[in-house]
């Protein structure tokens, strides 16, 4: 069998399908990140004893995280304390006796609502001063979006054209040695 020198027989090259394929996959496949959200940041200057209410509302479903941070200066406060509440009931607490000095505190949510946070703060020392942060971050719940029935299709007729191609490839080479 004698092959023409215009047309000459080329190999198969499956990198640029496979390629091209992966990149169906990947975007089929890829999820949209979801950022944290900041919806609190507060540093408070404690003269003697103090109780101060913070409110926020959280967009959806999710995930808060509270931080409260005791801040030496010019000494650390003597006592730090916050409750993290619906108007209803009470989701979560924290007292500065149990010896961690920047707790963060974590509360799941199953829609959007309104929240509070209410710090009691006590300073001493010879300015009777002290200084705290609080900060709160909502962590959205990622929603899993199903594949739609028409993605599998595509995904499955990309398989049967790549396995048609290298059956009819190595078609090709059995019938070449042959002849």
């Amino acid at each position: 069998m004698r092959i023409s020198p215009l047309h000459p027989r080329r190999k198969h090259s499956f990198g640029r399908p496979l390629g091209l394929l992966g990149l169906m996959v990947l975007g089929v496949c890829a999820r949209v990140a979801l950022a944290d959200m900041v919806l609190l940041s507060e540093t408070s200057l404690v003269s003697g004893s103090q109780s101060a209410v913070y409110s926020f509302v959280t967009p959806g479903a999710g995930t808060v995280a509270i931080t409260i941070s005791n801040i030496n200066w010019p000494q650390p406060l003597s006592s730090l304390s916050m409750v993290a509440a619906t108007p209803s009931s009470v989701l979560s607490s924290w007292a500065s006796g149990n010896g961690e000095s920047s707790p963060t505190l974590y509360f799941k949510v199953t829609n959007s609502g309104q929240y509070f946070a209410d710090v009691n703060a006590i300073a001493s020392g010879l300015l009777d001063l002290g200084v705290y942060s609080l900060s709160v971050t909502f962590i959205p719940a990622a929603n899993p979006v199903p594949l739609p029935a028409s993605g599998w299709l595509l995904l499955a007729g990309c398989l049967l054209l790549i396995v048609l191609r290298s059956r009819s490839a190595s078609g090709d080479s059995a019938s070449a040695c042959a002849g």
